[in-house]
């Protein structure tokens, strides 16, 4: 076993964590692959983040981190190094170290991909990425409304609802979304109306029911109350799992330690 494996940590960093579903998961295939590490969620304020990177940085026993709200985006400037991806859609979900050198990744784009095909049959055959969702309407501007909109383009029409218009706008103008735009919460219902597919990429519940057709696809990306926000947990974990460890993640082994922890919660 490498000796870098060993009696090491993993943390996420995020407002809140205290029921994240990620422990579960990450620590089924630790435990499952003979790797001698912990996942433990930290909870860090918006003006303590800097100096718990600094404190990754100069602990080597920490493996590295996985990234949640609300600092998928500010958490890109304190890092030595970001992927493509991350680079692009400007936020960050998991860290990983090279000697003391932070390096940035977005493995979201991926598990968004893959859980949207793993829980939709494309509407439309033959058509694959985006899963053939011709409109979308994403509710929320934020690094997790950033993953989506990556994972989408360039397939679909693209909506982003947001009440900050000024963060929806920065979104469209970063990921340089053509078809479609920012959207003022004002005009949600009408947006909604029009939309294939509606992404919650909100900690709220939204949209309201009444609001959404017969036939209409809701993804709502939070672990705890959606099967689709826990396909989309479980794929991002495997991939972050495969940069921290560089093996391969145990898929079935995560899926089943994340059913076991959302039945508990629901206990």
């Amino acid at each position: 076993m490498n000796p870098d494996l060993r009696t090491s940590t993993v943390l996420l960093l995020g407002d809140p964590v205290a029921q994240s579903l990620s422990p579960a998961l990450q620590d089924a295939a630790f435990t499952m692959r003979g790797i001698d590490c912990r996942y433990l969620a930290r909870q860090v304020l918006p003006e303590q983040l800097a100096s718990v990177i600094d404190e990754i940085r100069a602990d080597d026993r920490i493996l590295g981190a996985n990234v949640t709200i609300p600092h998928k985006e500010s958490v890109v400037r304190l890092l030595d190094d970001l992927d493509d991806m991350a680079a692009r859609i400007g936020a960050v979900n998991t860290i990983s170290r090279r000697g003391s050198l932070l390096k940035g990744w977005n493995t979201d784009v991926e598990g968004f991909q893959r859980a949207l095909a793993e829980q939709s049959p494309s509407p439309h055959p033959g058509e694959g990425r985006g899963g053939g969702y011709r409109t979308v309407a994403i509710i929320g501007a934020g690094g997790a409304a950033r993953a989506v909109a990556a994972a989408l383009q360039p397939v679909s029409d693209l909506w982003v609802i947001a009440r900050n218009l000024e963060q929806a706008k920065r979104l469209c103008r970063d990921l340089e979304i053509e078809r479609g735009g920012p959207i003022a919460m004002e005009r949600m219902q009408a947006t909604i109306a029009r939309a294939d597919l509606v992404v919650n990429a909100t900690p709220a519940d939204l949209p309201p029911a009444a609001w959404l057709r017969p036939g209409q696809r809701l993804f709502d990306l939070r672990s705890r109350r959606s099967p689709d926000g826990r396909a989309m947990l479980l794929h991002q974990g495997a991939a972050a799992f495969e940069i921290w460890t560089g093996r391969s993640a145990p898929i079935e082994v995560m899926r089943a330690a994340l059913e076991r922890a959302a039945e508990a919660v629901h206990a």
